[in-house]
């Protein structure tokens, strides 16, 4: 990103008078020249040809929710893998006009990138008095060349780094990579159309892909993990894994999505029966059951969650079902999620709906429960680890 940004300053800075400037500081002859003017030709029909797979690559990339390789390098270098023979192109035109030493460097200093000490990118350098035209044809040709050069270079720079802030602008946008996610699992449906067919048909076919690892992932996969522990489409999953997934993890989801729908998954079907429809309810309380410690006191009595902490949190959480329901639900949740504190039973969280008066202090300090989950649970989108 860095060296695209310097080469595109460069371009935009480069005129006939850094050219001669240089030429004349590396004393370049007419052979020389012409070999370089023949260089700087193919870089540039290299460049047009690479043109037009770039703009092919930036009108799809950003829409796209996964794409290989993205576990091992972020946007920019896959943006700029499609200008390799243009940038490539431009450092050896650095290269050519950077003076030679044969002085080793002293002992801690670090060698020099082309671009840093090329003459032809120097920001203070003598003008020609007599111009361009009393150099011969070859330099003429060769100014010409580089400027046609450095014009299409020009463009595809714009073009990638508009591509790089269309990606980072989406990923600021939760609800935008849910739907990114959500089409790439359609797209992913539509090719898996006969497997997930027989899946649902079959419940032999389904224990079978479901323990597959290639075909379905396992808990070892940090994508289809993540997304186990979080209910179906939950926004700060997709914008934690949009351009950090690859679409062979879109494939694992799409796959498990088939198998929970087909085996009623017992987590999805508990968490609908005690808190209704609504994905993104049931997404707050998943949160909140799983930052459930931070919700507490440091020290806490007996090393117990308080039952009237729980209590409170029961009736914040709109449980349709009973206590014994929704204590269930909760301790399993809470254990699989690492809780410190140990859990309670149904007597204590009894006891606490007995001492509970909205009225009174109990209801004030329900209040103060109510305010640290909101508080929770607005501060969890800007935690998320956002891939670049």
């Amino acid at each position: 990103m860095e060296e695209m940004e310097l080469i595109c300053d460069f371009i935009c800075h480069f005129d006939v008078d850094r050219l001669l400037y240089a030429i004349n500081g590396r004393h370049l002859d007419e052979d020389e020249i012409l070999d370089l003017l023949s260089d700087v030709r193919e870089y540039h029909a290299k460049l047009q040809r690479q043109r037009i797979y770039l703009q092919r690559f930036c009108r799809s990339f950003p829409q796209e929710f996964a794409s290989d390789d993205n576990h091992a390098v972020d946007s920019s270098v896959k943006v700029s893998w499609r200008m390799r023979s243009g940038t490539g192109g431009a450092r050896k035109v650095f290269k050519r006009f950077t003076k030679k030493s044969n002085k080793p460097l002293p002992p801690g200093v670090t060698e020099r990138q082309a671009w840093e000490v090329s003459l032809i990118s120097q920001p203070s350098y003598s003008i020609d008095l007599y111009g361009l035209s009393s150099y011969p044809q070859c330099v003429k040709d060769l100014f010409r060349a580089m400027f046609d050069f450095y014009q299409t270079m020009n463009g595809c720079l714009i073009e990638g780094l508009d591509c790089i802030k269309k990606v980072n602008a989406i990923k600021g946008d939760a609800k935008q990579c849910l739907d990114l996610l959500m089409d790439a699992v359609d797209k992913s449906q539509k090719h898996q159309k006969h497997l997930i067919e027989a899946m649902m048909v079959d419940p032999c076919l389904r224990q079978a892909v479901i323990a597959n690892k290639d075909l379905s992932g396992d808990e070892a996969n940090p994508v289809l993990k993540e997304y186990k522990r979080n209910t179906d489409g939950k926004e700060q999953f997709a914008q934690k894994f949009y351009k950090n997934c690859s679409p062979g993890d879109v494939s694992k989801i799409t796959l498990y999505r088939a198998y929970a729908e087909a085996e009623q998954d017992p987590e999805v079907t508990s968490a609908r029966l005690l808190f209704g429809e609504d994905d993104e309810h049931i997404s707050r309380v998943n949160y909140a059951i799983e930052h459930f410690d931070e919700l507490l006191p440091e020290k806490c009595k007996r090393s117990k969650i308080p039952a009237a902490s729980l209590y409170y949190f029961y009736l914040w959480s709109q449980s349709t079902k009973g206590m014994s329901t929704f204590l269930s639900y909760f301790n399993r949740r809470y254990l699989k999620c690492g809780g410190k504190w140990e859990t309670i039973g149904k007597s204590a969280l009894t006891g606490a709906q007995k001492k509970y008066s909205p009225s009174g202090a109990s209801g004030k300090e329900k209040r103060k429960m109510d305010y640290k989950i909101e508080k929770l649970l607005s501060a969890r989108l800007p935690k998320i680890e956002k891939a670049s």
